[in-house]
């Protein structure tokens, strides 16, 4: 099979890009060729009036529909994947892959058919508003990018995309990330049955070592460190066990840090970590936790604890739940309560056979439900369903 895989990139590396570079691995690891049509945001910055040209371009970018036209008659492909397609290529080049009889799939990484930012959250809070009588017109009122000019252009592309359908009539498949996520497409009107769940998955290999508290010292955080990963809740919990130390793999911009104000000394900011100091970092903790307060779709570090048997505490919030079964492969807090996680924290830490129990199950399930044998079988079967019948 040779797919077409478009995308634009973000301006720095992020999990979606992981996810989709693994996605391309894999597809050519089982025999499939892939052709990309690949734009980056860093474009922008060689562009005069460049905030402009980004508003235009997400609308419609006759450079990218010219660049889809030519791979697809040069190239032929049996389907196309599409990625993000903002602010460089724009939905526009959609009905152009399917004027070409090309059946389309399109991986959901956020909340951008429905949402303006792509977030459901805005000025530290989960916000839906646009899903309401106002539509887009909520971004600007809400001012939600905190630049009533940004704000303006998000909700005009969105309102644009969403009148013209380009989402709701030339998408074949849409792979959502977990069910809470399909749900909310269908909840604001997209058809149930193109929506189909399909988690990411860990692409490292697996090894199955004997778990050994004697190393594991500390409560273990990765990811970026910024407003809506709720690094005050677990200060809060921090604040609670004095005596359990915390690491946290990921950068924090200076101006986070001095919003948030003092840290105390049993929470230690490692930075960004590379691969083998990452490696460390999952080996020598006791367990994850995740105190996000926003809808995140599929947090990659939660498989990626549960190859190292990590048990996992995270939120009772959005798709979280069915990631991390509350008392089988961790525990689930009550969201934005750092009281409920130092006592989720507190009731395993000492107790190494529910540690082991939590993470023995977490590293089956990656194993099975994670895997990359089981996602590429759920991709290609999402493929073959699209296909024109033979």
């Amino acid at each position: 099979m040779k797919i077409l895989m478009v995308h634009n990139k973000y301006g720095k590396h992020s999990g979606e890009e992981a996810v989709v570079n693994a996605q391309i691995r894999l597809l050519e690891e089982n025999g499939h060729t892939v052709v990309t049509y690949f734009r980056s945001s860093e474009e922008l910055e060689t562009m005069s009036m460049a905030k402009a040209k980004a508003f235009f371009l997400g609308l419609r970018n006759n450079k990218a529909i010219a660049d889809i036209k030519e791979i697809i008659t040069r190239e032929n492909p049996d389907l196309a994947h599409v990625h993000n397609l903002y602010p460089i290529i724009s939905p526009a080049v959609l009905p152009v892959i399917k004027s070409f009889g090309v059946p389309l799939v399109m991986t959901v990484h956020n909340y951008r058919f429905i949402c303006p930012n792509g977030l459901f959250f805005t000025k530290g809070a989960v916000c839906e508003k646009c899903t309401g009588p106002k539509k887009e017109l909520s971004s600007i009122l809400n001012n939600c990018e905190g630049s009533i000019f940004k704000s303006t252009g998000y909700a005009l592309r969105n309102f644009w995309s969403r009148i013209t359908k380009k989402y709701k009539n030339h998408v074949d498949k849409y792979l959502c990330l977990n069910d809470f996520q399909k749900e909310k497409l269908i909840e604001n009107g997209f058809n149930r049955e193109k929506c189909e769940v399909i988690p990411n998955f860990y692409n490292k290999q697996l090894e199955d070592k004997n778990y050994n508290l004697k190393n594991k010292n500390y409560i273990a955080f990765a990811g970026r460190i910024s407003p809506e990963k709720g690094l005050p809740i677990l200060i809060k919990a921090a604040k609670k066990l004095p005596s359990i130390t915390f690491q946290l793999a990921g950068l924090m911009r200076p101006s986070y840090k001095d919003e948030i104000g003092e840290i105390p000394v049993n929470v230690i900011l490692r930075g960004r970590l590379n691969t083998d100091e990452m490696k460390t970092f999952y080996e020598n903790a006791r367990m994850l936790v995740h105190t996000s307060i926003c809808y995140e779709g599929f947090p990659m570090v939660f498989p990626e604890a549960m190859a190292y048997k990590l048990p996992i505490i995270a939120p009772n919030l959005a798709g979280y739940p069915e990631i991390v079964e509350d008392d089988f492969n961790g525990f689930l807090f009550e969201p934005e309560n750092g009281e409920d996680l130092a006592k989720k924290i507190d009731t395993i830490w000492n107790n190494e056979n529910e540690l082991m129990r939590l993470g023995n199950n977490g590293f089956k399930k990656v194993t099975q439900k994670y895997s990359k044998q089981f996602y590429y079988i759920s991709l290609i079967n999402a493929y073959q369903n699209i296909l024109p019948q033979l």
